[in-house]
C-alpha cells in the first residue's frame, strides 16, 4: 500500500486502544506504520534493491521486533512514557503495515529470516483509494466523538476487513471471466493470473502463459466484452554469456512471476530487456514504467549499463 494508506492505518490502530488519545501512543502508531518502508534508502547503493530488500527484513514478524525497538526508543526519547507500551503500538502499526502490504501483488516476506518467499494476495493495487478514504473517515470521527474513539477505530477495522472479502469474492469472478476467455480464444495456457489493477476490485490485468507466447489483458470485473489480448511472443533463446551470468538477472528472474524477454539495437548497443507481466504500469507513471531489467552490450559483448526500470 502507498505511505499514506500507511500512515492513516497506523493512526487509527493506535486509536483503537484505551490509550490512543495520548500524544505519545499516536506517535508511536504512526511511525511504526511507515518505518518498514526506511528500507527504500537500500537504492541508494543497490540499484536491485526494490525487488531483493524492499518488503523484506523491515516487513517481517521477527526483523518488525528490532524497527518496533528502535521507533517505542526514539519516541520514548521525546516523552519519556512507558517504553514497553509505545513498544507494543509501535509494532501494532508495522503489523497494520505488513497486513496492507499483502493485500498487494508486490508480495511480502514477512517469514523473513526463516523464509524468504514472499507472499501476497494480489486483491488489491499498491494505491487503493477506496480503503485509504474509508480509513481516513473513521479516523477523522474518532477525534470527533472522543467518546467512542475506540468503537469508531475498531469499526473501521471491522469495515476494511469486510471490503477485503469484498475484494476476494470479485478476484474470484475476475479470474473465472479471464480463464474463460482465453479458452473462448483457443488459448490452452500453462499457468495464468489476474492482477489488482487501480481503482479498485473491479478492475484487474489477466496474464497467461503458453508454450510459445505470453497474452496480457486489462479488463473491467462488470464491463463489456474483453478484448484481443496483448500477445508477447517468446523470441528464440539468443544467449549472450555475459547477460546470462548477471546478478542483476538472476535476481529479477528469480522475482518475477511472469518474466518475458527481448532483444532489439540501439545505435551499436544490443538491449537485452527483461519484463515481469504481472505488473502494471501506474495510471500516474510516478512510480515509473513496467517492472523491467535492461542491460546494455556493446559489440564486443561486455556489460555497459544495468537499468530497473521501476519503483515501488
Amino acid at each position: 500500500m502507498d505511505v499514506v494508506t500507511h500512515g492513516i492505518t497506523g493512526v487509527l490502530v493506535s486509536r483503537a486502544l484505551p490509550s490512543g488519545h495520548n500524544a505519545s501512543v499516536m506517535a508511536a502508531g504512526l511511525i511504526g506504520a511507515l518505518a518498514p518502508d526506511l528500507d527504500a534508502v537500500a537504492r541508494l547503493w543497490d540499484p536491485m534493491a526494490s525487488i531483493t530488500v524492499h518488503r523484506a527484513a523491515t516487513h517481517s514478524l521477527i526483523g518488525g521486533l528490532a524497527v518496533a525497538l528502535v521507533v517505542a526508543g526514539s519516541v520514548w526519547g521525546l516523552y519519556r512514557e512507558n517504553f514497553f507500551r509505545l513498544f507494543c503500538v509501535a509494532y501494532l502499526g508495522l503489523l497494520s503495515h505488513i497486513g496492507m502490504d499483502l493485500l498487494t501483488s508486490f508480495g511480502t516476506a514477512f517469514l523473513w529470516p526463516l523464509s524468504g518467499r514472499r507472499f501476497g494476495l494480489s486483491l488489491h493495487y499498491v494505491v487503493e483509494p477506496i480503503i485509504t478514504t474509508f480509513a481516513l473517515l473513521f479516523l477523522i470521527a474518532s477525534f470527533r466523538l472522543r467518546g467512542r474513539r475506540i468503537s469508531l477505530a475498531l469499526s473501521g477495522f471491522i469495515g476494511i476487513g469486510l471490503y477485503v472479502l469484498v475484494a476476494a469474492a470479485h478476484q474470484s469472478i475476475a479470474f473465472s471471466r479471464w480463464q474463460g476467455f482465453i479458452e473462448s480464444q483457443g488459448i490452452r495456457p500453462s499457468r495464468s493470473a489476474i492482477i489488482p489493477l487501480f481503482p479498485g476490485p473491479f478492475r484487474w490485468l489477466g496474464v497467461a502463459e503458453t508454450e510459445k507466447a505470453f497474452y496480457q489483458k486489462r479488463f473491467w470485473v462488470y464491463g463489456s466484452a474483453i478484448g484481443p489480448p496483448h500477445l508477447f511472443s517468446k523470441t528464440k533463446n539468443e544467449e549472450i554469456a555475459s547477460v546470462q551470468q548477471l546478478r542483476e538477472v538472476k535476481q529479477f528472474l528469480d522475482f518475477a512471476r511472469f518474466p518475458w524477454r527481448r532483444v532489439r539495437t540501439e545505435g551499436s548497443f544490443r538491449i537485452v530487456e527483461y519484463r515481469d507481466l504481472a505488473f502494471a504500469d501506474h495510471p500516474l507513471g510516478f512510480l515509473g514504467g513496467p517492472l523491467s531489467l535492461q542491460i546494455w552490450v556493446d559489440e564486443s559483448g561486455a556489460v555497459k549499463k544495468v537499468e530497473l526500470g521501476h519503483l515501488f
